[in-house]
């Protein structure tokens, strides 16, 4: 019964050392590398610029990166070229739904969003200030951590 308590009590306290020096040092940190996702169908339409004339041919895939990192947090761009284009996001798992335009928007090689974790679907427009014309909309799906 003795021999059973002193391993018992040997084991408690390795385990303790072990825990004490994980704080004082510090754990290494693992990170993952962000997460690009590329929306398999693409869109397909005309942009119109702010005169309400016709703009570039949109016709390409979007993606979309998240990070863990930064959690909840999406960034959207063009994947050929930057986009002209408005995304429609809605997270399923929480409910929130947003959209924000690409050609418009603060920079044209892409736009962070609050998205928040979870599952989410976006369709994708052809963007423009008067009439754009989106012929195929892309759409797709991922998860933000």
């Amino acid at each position: 019964m003795t021999v059973r308590c002193i391993r018992l009590v040997a084991a408690a306290s390795a385990s303790l050392i072990v825990f004490v020096l994980m704080v004082l040092i510090g754990t290494p940190t693992v990170t993952a590398a962000p997460t690009d996702t590329v929306l398999p169908v693409p869109v397909v339409g005309i942009a119109t610029g702010p005169t309400g004339l016709g703009g570039p041919l949109v016709a390409q895939h979007l993606t979309v990166t998240t990070d863990t990192d930064t959690p909840g947090l999406t960034r959207f761009a063009g994947t050929e070229r930057p986009c002209a284009c408005m995304i429609h996001w809605r997270n399923l798992t929480t409910g929130a739904a947003g959209s924000t335009n690409l050609w418009f928007g603060p920079s044209p090689h892409g736009d962070s969003v609050e998205t928040g974790a979870g599952l989410l679907v976006a369709t994708v427009t052809a963007s423009g200030a008067v009439g754009p014309m989106t012929f195929v909309p892309g759409a797709g799906f991922w998860f933000v951590p």
